[in-house]
């Protein structure tokens, strides 16, 4: 790559079984193209799996869609990073609820760990939600020396 390069990718997709597998390969195809390590891209993608099935679980949107947005860039330091957005039209959700429910469920339940997966594995997380819809961003970072 030249300096700075940047490359985006948009998608909408239908809230169906499965589909978080497409949008992670195509963020994993777009990792790969600014230099992103494999390690980096599997921990980004297990992020959008989860932000993906939740947005199909839980949002209850209307016209059973997700929109994502892929920008990423590679600086001539060496350093890839991958912004993502995924967005839905649903009834949006209070994050600090989630969190306290996963709490007092434990860690013997097996579900609702999908904020704290893509907080840990992402270098940046942002949430906005309303009743209109949620919009997700995620930020992963390669740092290189």
């Amino acid at each position: 790559m030249t300096d700075t390069a940047e490359r985006q990718m948009e998608l909408t997709l239908p809230m169906v079984e499965d589909i978080e597998i497409a949008a992670a390969r195509a963020a994993g195809n777009l990792a790969r193209e600014v230099g992103m390590s494999n390690e980096r891209i599997d921990e980004m993608t297990h992020a959008i799996i989860e932000a993906c099935i939740n947005a199909r679980e839980h949002s209850g949107c209307a016209d059973k869609r997700m929109y994502l947005r892929f920008v990423g860039t590679s600086e001539g330091s060496g350093n890839p990073r991958l912004d993502i957005w995924i967005t839905d039209h649903g009834r949006g959700f209070d994050p600090q609820q989630a969190r306290s429910r996963r709490q007092q469920l434990g860690p013997a339940h097996k579900r609702g760990w999908g904020l704290q997966i893509i907080e840990a594995h992402m270098d940046e997380v942002d949430i906005t939600t309303s009743p209109e819809g949620t919009t997700i961003h995620m930020v992963k970072l390669e740092k290189k020396s």
